[in-house]
């Protein structure tokens, strides 16, 4: 009996160590299995397909699975409405923080938080943003339908200007507005495209006279119709230096800022103001950004794998032929400072301008 008792309790034991030991093996292997590895990724584009996030956004995903340990899957998800609004707030407000859900955007989500503040539901101070890329924006003119060939002839020409736009807190919407009223301009403004693509339409059709496009569309979407004469690009916004200068795009040099064509006695007031607020998110014009609240080895992996990818030789190189500009980045901390550096000069140095747009906004 005794022996049977011990037999019983040699084998409890062998029993109790075997499943120590499958339970401590299952939980080396779920250490070393990456997090990613099975899983999807959604990169949200909040504009239609065809423009530049999009074409960005379908680019990364192609690329950079394979510098994401455990290689996942990596699908884009256009998500239009509200000049990206709609994306931003699903993305910030809805989606779990897993970091298995990112936002692909212009700088609205962060204008929003200025020029419509009811219409973000996030603390856009709490976003990481995890890879920025500068860019400048150009106004594109119907050359045609509107007779004009230099920045001079635009107060001359006999059309009352209709300009293309997406929301109307929309930066691209707002700038090329506000900078016909800097020149004295009576205009029409028509918004809610869904992004550059149905601009483009909207101006070969005749709907509207000018847009702006993003530097990246210039070569794709821009260049070919200014060759055949059909599309004339009058100024760029350039980048706002923090010594309060407008600096030409390197990778356009030729064209002039709106701060060169524009008449001296123009650049006054508070419409001037509202402008160089609307050029300071120009460093950060393309951005890549998590929820709040994703875990923060989560937040290093994605960057990691995106430092990467902005190495990578033939990403680089497809990237250049499809967007016409060079794939250099910021990622990580250093892109998350440009952002959250450029929000605090809009809270502090720029509250008049603001308040002009948000006033330009409601008309």
């Amino acid at each position: 009996m005794k022996r049977a008792h011990l037999r019983l309790t040699v084998i409890c034991v062998v029993l109790g160590l075997a499943l120590i030991l499958i339970h401590a093996a299952r939980s080396a292997l779920a250490q070393e299995q990456p997090f990613y590895a099975g899983k999807t990724i959604r990169i949200v584009a909040g504009f239609a397909a065809g423009g530049t996030i999009d074409l960005r956004a379908r680019l990364i995903a192609r690329y950079l699975p394979k510098w994401i340990p455990g290689n996942p899957t990596i699908v884009v998800q256009n998500m239009t409405g509200a000049g990206g609004q709609i994306a931003a707030n699903y993305v910030f407000g809805v989606a779990a923080p897993d970091g298995l859900t990112m936002l692909h955007s212009p700088t609205g989500p962060v204008m929003n938080t200025f020029l419509q503040p009811e219409s973000v539901k996030y603390d856009v101070r709490r976003i990481p943003f995890i890879w920025v890329q500068e860019d400048s924006w150009l106004t594109a003119f119907n050359a045609k339908a509107t007779k004009i060939k230099r920045a001079e002839d635009i107060l001359r020409t006999p059309v009352k200007l209709r300009i293309g736009g997406s929301g109307v807190s929309s930066p691209r919407s707002l700038r090329p507005k506000l900078a016909l009223e800097l020149f004295g301009l009576d205009h029409t403004w028509v918004t809610g495209y869904k992004g550059s693509a149905d601009l483009l339409v909207a101006l070969e059709r005749g709907e509207i006279h000018l847009f702006e496009e993003p530097m990246a569309g210039y070569k794709p979407i821009i260049q070919p119709r200014e060759k055949d004469g059909t599309i004339v690009v009058l100024w760029q916004t350039g980048i706002l230096t923090l010594e309060e200068t407008f600096k030409r795009s390197e990778f356009i040099p030729h064209i002039p800022t709106l701060d060169e064509v524009l008449p001296k006695e123009r650049k006054t007031g508070r419409a001037w103001d509202a402008w160089r607020a609307l050029v300071v998110p120009q460093a950060f014009q393309g951005m890549i950004s998590l929820p709040a609240g994703v875990p923060s080895e989560r937040v290093a992996v994605v960057s990691h794998a995106l430092e990467k990818l902005t190495r990578d030789p033939a990403y680089r190189e497809e990237y250049e032929k499809v967007l016409g500009q060079p794939a250099d980045a910021l990622m990580g901390e250093r892109a998350d400072r440009v952002v959250k550096t450029a929000v605090k000069r809009l809270f502090e140095d720029y509250q008049e301008g603001v308040r002009y747009l948000r006033e330009l906004s409601g008309k």
